[in-house]
């Protein structure tokens, strides 16, 4: 379960009771409105009184990712009525086909690079992030490739991961290394968003000539397999949204023509059967068998062995698989 920082959403709430009250006293007294004062006034007395986020129902705590997204709510998801178990039905298929809308056209191929992904939420929607950005402003084939995994999950998830994805856009046309585009995410992540959500975050940039420059912000450690040998590369910092001033370095690989860069989210190696889960050691074993096999083949052999491993056992968490293959 999500934490939540009260005093956090209590300022949001003064916040609101201050421009509904600017509002209703200069403009408008609509019942709605008044209404929505009201709401605003009983929550932060929910919030005084010690009930807050308690379901007035069944006075069980109320789902921390709906309260964080909407902190009026007052029943938790068991006792919402047949109209509000409807109406978040279809925010949640809305919320589903942005994000799949912001997905990138999978099985990228250029002259140097052959990408492809596998992204699979565990619900409606995912708190996964992944992206391949061309920036407008560069004349040559340079790639930004990225990928991450936000805290928590559902609707709340959901939209910081959109929110991720329209930071990475907009930056990516200031030609900025991976480490200074990962620092200035982290301000902003940290700016915009209450400090009990992060992100882990891995972002790399390819280079006509198989030099990729990687920034992995305590995300799982990428894989590099080579003709030769695999090895994984670690966390280069700390994941973003924990500290504004958080300092981030990249590292550099080079990779020959076939090889690959092999990109994943924890929900690949936290995936359990009752106690055991699928493991680096189960994906390193795999890597063996994946250097011969197209960026799609690499991505399908590991899918269909989770599908082994697990059994029939229900996925628990988002996942998001990604290969880059030097051609």
């Amino acid at each position: 379960m999500i934490n939540i920082d009260y005093n956090s959403i209590r300022m949001q709430l003064l916040d609101r009771k201050e421009r509904l009250d600017r509002v209703i006293s200069d403009i408008d007294k609509s019942p709605h409105l008044l209404q929505l004062l009201h709401q605003v006034d009983s929550a932060l007395e929910r919030i005084d009184n010690g009930t807050f986020g308690i379901c007035e129902v069944c006075h069980d705590p109320i789902e921390s990712e709906r309260l964080i997204v909407d902190p009026l709510i007052r029943v938790c998801l068991d006792h919402l009525s047949k109209h509000q178990q409807r109406a978040l039905e279809q925010d949640l298929d809305m919320a589903s086909k942005i994000q799949r809308a912001l997905l990138p056209n999978n099985n990228f191929v250029s002259n140097e690079w052959e990408i492809y992904f596998h992204y699979e939420p565990a619900g409606m929607v995912s708190g996964d992030y992944c992206d391949i950005i061309k920036p407008n402003n560069q004349q040559d084939d340079n790639l930004i490739v990225t990928i991450g995994d936000v805290s928590g999950k559902g609707v709340a998830a959901s939209m910081l991961m959109t929110h991720m994805h329209a930071l990475f856009h907009s930056m990516t046309d200031l030609e900025l290394s991976v480490n200074e585009l990962v620092r200035r995410a982290n301000r902003l992540f940290c700016e915009s968003t209450a400090f009990t959500h992060y992100a882990t975050l891995t972002v790399s940039k390819l280079y006509p000539n198989g030099k990729i420059e990687i920034c992995n912000a305590g995300h799982c450690f990428p894989m590099v397999l080579g003709h030769e040998t695999s090895h994984s590369i670690e966390a280069t910092g700390m994941p973003i949204g924990i500290f504004n001033e958080g300092e981030y370095f990249s590292k550099e690989i080079t990779l020959l023509p076939g090889e690959m860069l092999l990109l994943y989210t924890d929900g690949l190696n936290e995936a359990r059967k009752d106690e055991e889960e699928f493991g680096i050691d189960r994906l390193t074993e795999l890597a063996r068998r994946m250097i011969n096999k197209s960026a799609k083949e690499a991505v399908e052999l590991i899918i269909e062995s989770l599908k082994n491993f697990l059994s029939g056992t229900a996925k628990l968490d988002d996942l998001t698989i990604m290969a880059v293959k030097r051609r």
